[in-house]
This record gives C-alpha cells, structure tokens and sequence, in this order.
C-alpha cells in the first residue's frame, strides 16, 4: 500500500489538462470583457464626437429652432459613426447666461459578458458651449497682449452715457467705478464690474480693422513742414501732396495737420487726408466739420501721431467727421483711421475743451485714450470708437446711436461672426 501510494505521488500524467482548462475561463472572460468595454468606450467616443457637433451647430443657429437644428445634426453624425450601439434621443438646453448644454445617453450590446447574464453596457456624452455675441459696440478696447484681468476700459467719475442700440465692450475686462454706466451692455472677455448689464468671460472680437492698413500709401517721403488749414476749401500749400488713386483725390499732409476756425469741408465724392508723420490738431475755439471723407494717420514711427483737442482752463475744439458713403471705396464707413503700425506716441489725452463726434469708424487701435471732453455721433447715426484701451474721467458725455439700418446706410462694417466654443 505504501509503494502504490509513493507511485501515485510520482505519477503526474494527465494532470495539466484540467488545470489549464479550469484556469481558461477566467482569462477568456477577461479577454471578451476588455473586447466588450472597447467597444463601448469606441461608441461613447463617437456619441460625445456626435453631440459636441451638434451642440456647436445649434448653437451657432441661436434661432428658436436651435435645438432641433442640433438633434438633426447628432443623428446624421451617429448614424454615420455608430457600429456597435444605440443611443435615445438627446436633450439640448440653453441657459439663461448663453450657455448652452446638451446630454445623451446609450448602450452597446454586449457578447462576451452576456454569457455572465451582462447584456448591455450603458454610455453617455455630455457637452457644454458658449457663444459669443455678435458685435454691436460703439466702444471696444483692443487691450493687445493683455491677460483678461487686465482692465482696459474704465468709466470713472459720473459719465453721462447715452447708448441706443449698442454696447460697450473689452476684449479683457472693464470697470464702471461705480457707476453703472447706464449701459445697454457692458461685455467683456474678463470681467465687468460695477456696469448695468454685465456679460463677462465674453470671446475675444478680433480686430477686423488692421487690414485697412492695405489701402494706405505714402507720398511726403521725408517732407514734414506741417500744413494749417481752416476748412472750406481743400488743403493746400507746399506740405501737401494731391493725387488720384482709385478714382478718389487723395490729400497727404506731410507733417501736422492744424485745423482752426470754424468751417466745414464736404467734397462732391469720398475723398481721403493723408496725414505722414505728423499729429491732426485741433485749435482753440476751431468748429471743424469733415464729411464724406476719411482722415488717415501714417508715417515712419518717427513722429508723434495723436489727435490732438485744447486741454480745457477756457479752451475749446470741435471736430466732427463723417464717413465716404461709396460702397466701391474700401474706406466706406471709415471716418478717422491710425495706420495699426504705428505705435510710437500715439496716446490720446483729450482735456475738457474736446468736443468728438463722428459717424462711422474710428479706429486708434494701438491708441490708449484718456479724455475728460465729449463723445458722440455726428448725427445720431452710427459710431464705432475702437482703441487699445480707454477712459473717461468726470462728467464726460458718451453719446452714440446704432441701427442696422443706420449702419448699413453709411457703410459700417463690424465683427458679425457668432464664434462658438466648447467649454468640456
């Protein structure tokens, strides 16, 4: 019994088979599961590629049909995309502050792990979107280079402020110092403290403007001996250089352009001031006013380049620009253009005595502006103030007007793309 018992140890023959079949079950069962959870995290991937879409295009639609515009959208892109699940039907909804959320659940039929009574793995997507306003203001600050904590517009003091139709808007943040502002809207990529109907964490407006830099030449070369002109007829002098280009004159002011008196310069067509290395300044008590025309700032970065009003103690200057209306000229809409490349003195401090209405575009986009004197629209039409940053002090008056009507009638163009972007 003892030698049969000592055999029995020894004899190992036949052994290994119901071991490693026993030990297969399990590593079967874990490679079928990881097969099955690929899947399911394959369809997941394409279900939230489907909503996040969806939600992108509903919410670029932003009409009341938004929503429905989006389930079209995530079904077309599952239907394309979905092999091995199925998913109902998703819920979309837009907040009250834009943001705009869109959830979706699902399941992926199982194979392997339905052997362990495991028929389906559930799934789901979520995804979140804002949208950007499109843009309407009548001041917007540039703010380049600057984190969006950094304020670059500042109303302080008690402004008196008169919007209709537009906003006023940072590409950072901005501060009404406790003053409301009595805004229709104060937007800001940062932060809006102390504004009547704030909007902060906004998109950043590019600055469409810059490119109408293309449409500027030169013609003073070194020659800056400055003209003084009181408007009624056109420049002249030997610090001017006329010429034709486009079928439009073009006046270059080589140096300063000092505007005195009072008088008015309305040309039959759009014409164009080119003002190279030199400042636009406005004298005590001059009454100046400027249509169909544009009045752009140039030169080499050598020179000063501001706009210039008296500093108040008694002093006073008005200026008042409008726009060429040709819708062939690629200055329509413009009224007051700084070549973008500039940016060697061309801050603006506009005293008390300052008095600036234009319609159409202002554009001072490397400009930071300090002014205590008063803004406005021309004629209560259309005004567009863009610079790198602003700020008003005392009792400053900011007076602008904007339609779609009003603006489409002298040709202002602005940023109308509604950018949207996920948020998850």
């Amino acid at each position: 019994m003892l030698a049969s018992i000592a055999r029995f140890r020894r004899d190992v023959d036949g052994s290994i088979a119901p071991v490693i079949a026993l030990s297969l079950i399990p590593i079967i069962t874990a490679v079928g599961a990881a097969i099955d959870y690929s899947r399911a995290n394959k369809f997941r991937t394409n279900m939230q590629t489907a909503l996040d879409s969806a939600l992108l295009a509903g919410a670029k639609d932003g009409t009341s049909g938004w929503a429905q515009v989006a389930a079209n959208m995530f079904d077309a892109n599952l239907t394309a995309r979905a092999r091995y699940g199925s998913a109902a039907s998703p819920s979309f909804v837009q907040q009250a502050d834009g943001i705009y959320t869109g959830i979706v659940a699902g399941s992926v039929q199982t194979s392997v792990l339905a052997m362990l009574n495991i028929f389906s793995l559930p799934v789901s997507a979520r995804a979140t979107a804002a949208a950007s306003d499109p843009d309407n203001s009548c001041i917007l600050t540039l703010d380049h280079g600057q984190p969006a904590s950094h304020v670059a517009l500042t109303l302080n003091g008690a402004p008196i402020v008169n919007l209709s139709g537009c906003s006023i808007r940072s590409n950072t943040s901005l501060n009404c110092n406790g003053h409301d502002g009595n805004v229709t809207k104060a937007i800001s990529a940062g932060t809006s403290a102390g504004c009547g109907q704030p909007k902060s964490n906004a998109i950043t407006v590019p600055d469409v403007y810059a490119p109408l830099a293309t449409n500027i030449t030169k013609q003073c070369g070194a020659s800056k001996p400055g003209v003084t002109w009181t408007p009624g007829l056109a420049p002249s002098g030997g610090g001017v250089v006329v010429v034709t280009s486009g079928g439009r004159t073009e006046y270059h002011i080589c140096g300063d352009l000092n505007l005195t008196g009072t008088g008015s310069f309305t040309p039959a067509a759009d014409t164009v001031i080119v003002i190279e290395n030199g400042s636009l300044n406005i004298a005590n008590n001059a009454a100046v006013t400027i249509t169909r025309t544009v009045v752009v700032l140039t030169g080499d970065n050598t020179n000063a380049s501001a706009v210039n009003f008296p500093n108040g103690n008694g002093k006073t200057g008005s200026l008042t620009l409008g726009p060429p209306l040709d819708a062939a000229d690629p200055w329509q809409g413009v009224a007051l253009y700084q070549d973008p490349a500039l940016t060697n003195n061309v801050d603006n401090k506009w005293g008390p005595g300052a008095s600036f209405s234009a319609d159409g575009l202002v554009y001072l986009g490397n400009s930071n502006v300090v002014t205590d004197g008063n803004t406005s629209s021309s004629n209560a039409q259309c005004s567009k103030f863009v610079m790198n940053s602003f700020v008003t002090n005392g009792k400053v008056n900011l007076d602008f007007d904007q339609s779609v009507a009003t603006c489409s009638a002298i040709g202002l163009k602005q940023w109308g793309g509604i950018v949207v972007h996920l948020m998850n």
